[in-house]
Order: C-alpha cells, then structure tokens, then sequence
C-alpha cells in the first residue's frame, strides 16, 4: 500500500479499478444504501494504518452528506435516466463526467478532514466498514453484512495481489 500522505483521488480510481471492487461498491451503493465515497474513504486509510474513531465517524458523515444528496446523488439520478434514451448517448457521457468531477472534488475534501481526525489501525477493515456503516444507521441486514465481506475480501485480495 501507499505511504500516508497519498493523493485520495488517486488511490480510489486505481482501487475502483481493482478486479471485484468496483462491482462490491456498487452493490453496496445500490442494493445497501452506502455512500462509495465513505467506503473508499475508510479502505483508504486502512490502507495506510489508520482508521477513523467511531466517535469521529458523525462528523465525517455530517461534513459528507450535503454534497452527496446536494449534488452527487442529483447528478447520478440524471445520468441513469439519459442512459434509458438512445438519443441522449452523448449528454449522459458528459454527466457522467460531471458526476466523475464531482466525487473527486469531494475526496480531495474528505482527505483532508480525515487526515485530521485519523488514529492509529485498530480493526480489520471489514471492523472499519461495519463501523462506517452503523454511524449512518444503516439498516444491519444479512445481505449488507454479505456485501461488506465481498468488498473487503476484493480490496484485500487486490492489496495482497500488490496493489498499492
């Protein structure tokens, strides 16, 4: 893994880009109600050691939530009814790298707050994301706790496969 101090936007595109992340993010997003952006947040600093204190994890949720229902989730409810309309192909690509823009603007964010409130490794990463996952009171369901294992088994594999 990278040294602390590695560019976030950076990492989350080579780690979206892992086999089995991105498909385990979007489950987690569609069918577990997850922000990718926490997600890839929290593996991040897993990543270099650190975790975010379940005591933080509020403030990280509050300092995330106005963009993602503000501007990320608007933008990605517009690009998945343009990709129904065949004659749309080319507003949906622009979107599409609008919505793109947006979350990389928003980890170049999160970086730094979470630099901030970020403490020595104490817990797996499945630990970590379960934790991330109870501050938004999710729903704890069998399947989301599935969905979890399947990403963290993905981002470990991709980790041990030397992804860094």
């Amino acid at each position: 893994m990278k040294a602390p101090g590695s560019d976030l936007s950076e990492w989350a595109q080579r780690c979206y880009g892992q086999p089995g992340v991105a498909p385990a993010l979007l489950a987690l997003q569609d069918e577990g109600g997850q922000d990718v952006l926490l997600l890839l947040v929290i593996t991040w600093l897993w990543a270099q050691g650190k975790h975010v204190p379940s005591q933080h994890l509020p403030r990280l949720l509050d300092q995330q939530r106005p963009w993602q229902q503000q501007v990320v989730s608007p933008l990605r409810d517009v690009r998945r009814r343009l990709k129904q309309h065949a004659d749309a192909h080319r507003l949906y690509k622009q979107v599409k790298e609008v919505e793109l823009a947006a979350e990389l603007l928003q980890l170049g964010r999160l970086q730094v707050w979470v630099l901030e409130m970020s403490a020595a490794e104490a817990g797996s990463l499945l630990e970590q994301l379960r934790a991330l996952c109870a501050a938004q009171l999710s729903i704890e369901s069998e399947h989301l706790q599935v969905l979890l294992q399947d990403y963290a088994a993905a981002v470990e594999t991709a980790a041990q496969a030397g992804f860094s």
